[in-house]
Formats: structure tokens, sequence, C-alpha cells
């Protein structure tokens, strides 16, 4: 278990090492220049003289490996520089953005989780009756829907002829209901074809007919084999969906101005903010880190075997 929790910390720091300067040499090699973006930004006409002096204050004359090496030092004593566009510390600014995302990645998660899987095991269960097929023609059909246009449906329904919620989310409590049910309905539509595949392979199983042969119970062989050993493909489903929430739907929170991570980095990018691009980098490998740990956790706990293979 120790073994494991070394190599997976040492894969971890390779990984990170590897993606940051990945996104260092991007940086360098865009053809914009930091300095006269955040002269700009602060409505000031950049003469050569502070173009000169400002990239001599952000340490941009140095050589790119120096910048990058004295970039990681700052991270790992908690500094990831500041923000060319509010001047503001880049942790500041996502440790803000983050409960914004959290909120949003949860409450979209539980409403998929409550919804698809008991409708997945049922369409398993009832396979090829009208339940089942009525399920498979509507999410064959809402499949092909882009989230940008059931976002669009649901801001005509909900916002411009039913009156019921705000079209800018603004981060409200009332304003995350429209990008939770987006973000959930187009997971639905996903989780509930899966599971209903996942949990219909467990039931072609040799071990299933000899459970049957051996008299058990159909109910007791369906919910107390068949769905416990679905469990682990449906936590890989989960996890890595979660991955994903967390790391910032960047169309949904655009679209519904919900100020999350996502949103954070898309108006990074069109304002070249280098410093904030790198900090959302780090933040999506470390949440990708994290998140498989924890499944991996989960595994064991579902199937103890998997901590000595």
């Amino acid at each position: 278990m120790i073994q494991s929790a070394v190599k997976s910390a040492v894969l971890f720091l390779l990984t990170f090492i590897g993606i940051t300067i990945l996104s260092f040499t991007l940086s360098y090699l865009s053809p914009s220049d930091p300095a006269e973006i955040m002269l700009t930004e602060n409505g000031i006409a950049p003469s050569l003289e502070m173009l000169e002096k400002t990239r001599e204050e952000l340490g941009l004359n140095r050589p790119v490996y120096v910048q990058y090496i004295s970039w990681l030092a700052n991270f790992f004593k908690g500094d990831m520089g500041k923000s060319i566009k509010s001047s503001r510390p880049v942790s500041q600014e996502l440790f803000k953005a983050l409960p914004y995302t959290l909120m949003l990645a949860l409450s979209s998660m539980a409403v998929t989780i409550l919804v698809a899987v008991p409708l997945g095991i049922a369409c398993a269960r009832y396979q090829n009756s009208w339940f089942d097929r009525i399920i498979q023609l509507i999410t064959y059909v809402f499949l092909s829907f882009p989230i940008f246009f059931t976002s669009l449906i649901l801001m005509y329904l909900l916002s411009l002829k039913l009156r019921l919620l705000p079209v800018i989310a603004g981060g409200s409590m009332k304003g995350i209901i429209m990008p939770t049910l987006v973000l959930a309905f187009n997971m639905i539509v996903v989780y509930v074809r899966q599971i209903r595949t996942i949990v219909l392979r467990e039931m072609k199983n040799d071990y299933v007919a000899g459970l049957w042969a051996r008299g058990v119970t159909q109910n007791n062989i369906f919910w107390k084999h068949i769905l416990k050993n679905s469990l682990t493909p449906i936590v890989t489903l989960t996890g890595i969906s979660l991955g994903v929430l967390l790391g910032g739907t960047i169309i949904v929170e655009s679209i519904f101005s919900w100020p999350g991570i996502g949103k954070l980095a898309v108006e990074a990018i069109s304002h070249r903010d280098y410093p904030i691009i790198q900090g959302y980098i780090v933040w999506m490998a470390l949440i990708y880190f994290l998140v498989n740990s924890f499944m991996e956790v989960i595994y064991t706990r579902l199937n103890p075997k998997m901590i000595k293979s």
C-alpha cells in the first residue's frame, strides 16, 4: 500500500513537471508580449521605455529556463504570480472561483446519479420492454444535442417563456439551477445507456447461470451479485465525469456567466493572461490526480482483491 502511494506520488510529480514545462514553453512561444498586454489592460499606451521597464520588472528579460525554475520555486512556496489583467495573485483568483465550480459540479453530479442510475438499472432489468424501448429512444434523440443547444432551449423555456429562472446565473443560488440542469441532462442521456450496457454485460457472465442452476432466486442474483459487480465500472464513469466537472465546465459557465474556474480560464485565454492560464493547468493536473487517487481508494473498498494486484 505504501509502495503504491509512493509510486503514485512520484508519477504525479513527473507528470506535473512535464505539464508545467509544456505550458511554460507554449506561453513563451506565443507571439503576444505580456508586458504590452499588462500596460494595455491598465489603460496605458506602451512606449518602448515603459515596455522595457515592465519586462524587467516581470523578469521577462531572463532566459526562459530561469523564468521556469523561478516560477516552480515560487509555486512550491504558494506563489503562482499575479494576474496580468487584474494584478491580483493567481492563487487568490483561483480560490475565488473554486467554490462556484465545486457547487456546480457536485449539484450536477448529484442530479445525474439520482436520475441516471435507477433508469439505467431499470432498463437493463426490463430489457426490451416498452419502458426500456421508450427510454432508449429518448436518450438516443437527446444524445445528439450539443450542450450549447440544450442551454439555449432551457433559457428559452425557463427564462423567456415561463420567467422562472434568470438568464444570467451570476453566482446566485437561483442562478445555479439552469447550469445544473444543462450539465445533468447531457450526462444523464450518456449515463443511462452506459449503465444499461454495464449491467447487461454483467448479467451474461457464467456465474449468473451457475447461481441460477443452484436455485438462487432471480431477485437475489440481480440485487446481491449483478449490481454489486457492476459498481466498479459505474464508479469509474462517475470519477471521470467528476474530474471534468471540477476542471470547470467552460461552455456552460461561459453561457450562464457562472463565475467558476472554467469561465476564469476562458477570460484568461481571451486576455492572454498567462499566469492565470498556467495556474489553471496546474489546477487541472491536481484535480485529476486527486480524483484518480480517490477512485482507487473506492475500488479497493469495493473489491479488496485489487490491493494484491
